[in-house]
């Protein structure tokens, strides 16, 4: 019974459980790339902070012009500033996930082998 239990297991562990596992890391990361939104900051890159943006009005006057310009400029750079930052956090989140979720396989692969060995090092550890 218990050597039917444990081919069983696994069975499992490096068959459908592989796969369970990636599909669980393929959500995380999905995840990550809808919650930060990274196509649309991409495809927004440049785009005015939250929209705003002055507009140029009528008639000629240079000097309202350069403070237009200048105010739309001001706030593309903040727009761009402000995207960067989100898209640092994703790209470094996704590589925490990835460095931890790497950890978490070689863990999950090795789990049948480490645990019978550990709780045979805890017996030796108590009887000796």
């Amino acid at each position: 019974m218990f050597v039917l239990v444990f081919f069983e297991y696994i069975s499992w562990q490096y068959g459908e459980g592989i796969r369970e596992f990636a599909a669980a890391w393929q959500n995380i990361h999905w995840f990550l790339w809808r919650v930060f939104s990274v196509p649309l900051l991409v495809r927004t890159f440049f785009a005015p902070f939250r929209r705003t943006s002055e507009s140029y009005g009528r008639g000629f006057d240079p000097a309202a012009m350069a403070e237009t310009f200048l105010i739309n400029l001001v706030t593309r750079l903040v727009g761009v500033i402000v995207r960067s930052v989100l898209l640092a956090a994703v790209l470094l989140f996704q590589a925490v996930v990835f460095a931890a979720g790497s950890i978490l396989f070689i863990w999950f692969l090795l789990a049948p082998v480490i645990i019978p060995v550990s709780i045979l090092a805890g017996i030796l550890v108590i009887l000796l």
